[in-house]
């Protein structure tokens, strides 16, 4: 009898400490979830500007311009002038929007200036220069002559003038803003956060205008897109023939 109520006696004991600790974690838990909610309270986010609106890039045109009296050697342009002309029209290949535009000094009616137009227009085929973007204007005598981005150039006395507009991308704003500190824990990007990826942008990039504005689409193939078709409708293959060198082997080191 005696021993049945010590193990009675144990038992409650056991479910006491049982029962103690159960209401001790339970405490816990309810204080670290309330401690929770408190930091966890929702409050009103901040839009964060995108990056390209952060740090804008300028995209603007720009005047190239190049005066010169090109000098004749009979029915051509002496060496170093028409190099300056190559020089120039190369710069006009890979940057310049709208046409070449060439300034004369006066109406051409002369043989001698209608001779050097000849020669400058040979230059700039030699070069690549289509004859479809390249214009002739007549600068005014009492003004500067308009040009398509609305600049104008004075042509200087017996001089042509040589110009096309490109674009250039910059940036006003600068970086170094350290004012907040990129440690901190309130998970938003700092204030200098894609400034440099910015400034990298605008420096590489081949054609400012890009940014702006997709380019036009590569004219097609017409002649291969008519083989395909009709290799397509004779039911033969449509892929081109592959040579020995060309076609890629297994190694048998592994073999």
């Amino acid at each position: 009898m005696l021993r049945m109520q010590m193990n009675s006696f144990s038992h409650w004991q056991r479910f006491q400490a049982q029962g103690l600790r159960v209401f001790v974690l339970f405490m816990l838990g309810a204080v670290m979830a309330g401690c929770q909610q408190a930091n966890n309270a929702m409050q009103q986010s901040t839009p964060q500007l995108a990056v390209k609106d952060k740090f804008p890039i300028k995209v603007a045109p720009r005047q190239e311009s190049m005066a010169l009296t090109p000098v004749m050697a009979g029915k051509k342009i002496v060496h170093g002038d028409a190099q300056k002309i190559t020089s120039f029209a190369g710069g006009f290949l890979r940057d310049g929007h709208g046409p070449l535009a060439i300034i004369l000094p006066g109406i051409p009616n002369n043989p001698q200036m209608t001779a050097q137009m000849q020669a400058v227009n040979a230059v700039l085929a030699d070069r690549g220069v289509p004859n479809s973007s390249i214009e002739w204007r007549i600068a005014s005598p009492d003004a500067a002559a308009p040009l398509a981005s609305g600049a104008a150039v004075n042509a200087p006395a017996g001089q042509l003038v040589f110009t096309y507009t490109r674009f250039t991308a910059s940036l006003e704003q600068d970086c170094g803003n350290w004012e907040k500190n990129i440690t901190s824990h309130d998970n938003q990007p700092w204030a200098n956060f894609g400034c440099a990826s910015q400034h990298n942008l605008a420096a590489m990039v081949s054609d400012p205008l890009d940014l702006v504005q997709p380019r036009d689409t590569t004219p097609i193939d017409v002649d291969r897109r008519t083989v395909v078709i009709k290799a397509y409708r004779e039911g033969t293959k449509t892929t081109s023939e592959r040579t020995a060198a060309e076609k890629g082997t297994v190694s048998d080191v592994a073999k």
